[in-house]
């Protein structure tokens, strides 16, 4: 079998094109205002909320992270 024109495992994909950036923000933005707006009322649903928040969080940083050019170590 000839492999010279197999590309399997020889392309990444690009996570900014996959996912909004500005979507992933505004949803990180509506959890956190979400979660604060419930904190005196219902404890658990603002523990969720902000749970979910950090993992979106996280998923903006690394997005970030792959997507700047400039490698600076003082970070």
């Amino acid at each position: 079998m000839n492999s010279h024109f197999c590309k399997v495992g020889k392309i990444r994909p690009n996570p900014s094109k996959v996912v909004n950036l500005e979507d992933l923000e505004n949803k990180y933005s509506n959890f956190i205002e979400k979660a604060y707006n419930v904190e005196q009322t219902d404890r658990s649903l603002s523990d969720t909320l902000f749970h979910e928040a950090k993992k979106l969080k996280q998923k903006i940083l690394n997005l970030k992270k792959y997507n700047s050019n400039d490698f600076n170590a003082a970070f």
